[in-house]
């Protein structure tokens, strides 16, 4: 895959050609995000000018309704919780 800018439309194209929805956001100053989910999974790749990588998460898609649970995962997982 390309680098920078380039990269980034190739694969947003990509994306788009197989009608998965993402956003595009700037967590760090050289860089840009592009986040998009799968089913059980959550994908989270960033362009530089001269590379790009990339970092996934898997995990349950289960629905839950226990309050304390939401509050335990902020608290775990939130550095300011």
């Amino acid at each position: 895959m390309k680098n920078g800018l380039d990269g980034m439309l190739e694969f947003l194209a990509y994306l788009r050609e197989r009608g998965i929805s993402y956003r595009i956001q700037q967590q760090v100053d050289d860089g840009l995000e592009i986040s998009f989910d799968l089913v059980g999974c959550r994908v989270e790749a960033t362009f530089f000018v001269d590379r790009f990588e990339f970092s996934y998460f898997v995990g349950s898609e289960d629905v839950e309704t226990d309050e304390a649970r939401l509050f335990d995962l902020i608290s775990r997982h939130w550095k300011d919780a």
